[in-house]
């Protein structure tokens, strides 16, 4: 399954800041995510829905299936990411 992957604002600028080997990282998955649909863990009792797990940094989204589209929407920490949502 083929999603198309949109960044929100906030995202991109927390992606700015992450360092330059960890971006790399990120940007792969959530490319290698978007054109595969896996690596995507549903989320339970949080605003967004679902998270994609890379190393120690997470990156929430939302799932949409019809049209199939992934919504990029925080990058972080694990261990601050779901504080500041």
């Amino acid at each position: 399954m083929k999603f198309s992957v949109n960044w929100d604002p906030k995202a991109e600028k927390q992606l700015e800041k992450l360092p330059s080997p960890v971006r790399r990282r990120v940007i792969l998955k959530i490319r290698l995510t978007g054109e595969t649909g896996r690596f995507i863990e549903t989320l339970k009792d949080h605003e967004y829905g679902h998270k994609i797990r890379i190393g120690n940094y997470r990156v929430l989204v939302d799932v949409f299936y019809n049209p199939d589209k992934i919504k990029v929407r925080a990058i972080g920490h694990r261990k601050n990411i779901y504080k500041k949502v």
